[in-house]
């Protein structure tokens, strides 16, 4: 939800439903690792440049300010550049645990 204000501008990620907010970062040249969650979705704010986010099988460079969708179940990773650190802000909805972080078999383990 986003409401306009004179001064500027208020979005709402999550109103009234259980939610967890964390800042991740990842330091330069690191990566989360290929992994998913089965009973979590996740809305990322990206917050620096430098990362490269794969998920599913797309590659994402995002900017600073993108809002990239993260369903449950689809496998994701974060990798970042050796300029970093790179942040994301993580809004996820549903069990926030990190036992429910499964990693991809197959996939590089990366530094997770």
């Amino acid at each position: 939800m986003i409401v306009d204000q004179p001064w500027g501008r208020m979005q709402t990620y999550a109103l009234n439903q259980p939610a967890t907010a964390r800042l991740v970062t990842v330091v330069p040249g690191g990566d989360t690792g290929a992994h998913y969650h089965r009973l979590r979705d996740e809305l990322w704010i990206v917050l620096d440049e430098g990362l490269t986010i794969e998920i599913g099988n797309r590659v994402l460079h995002p900017t600073p300010g993108d809002e990239i969708q993260v369903p449950a179940e689809e496998p994701h990773r974060i990798r970042c550049g050796p300029q970093g650190p790179g942040r994301v802000l993580q809004i996820a909805f549903g069990y926030a645990s990190e036992d429910d972080r499964l990693p991809v078999e197959g996939a590089p383990p990366g530094d997770a």
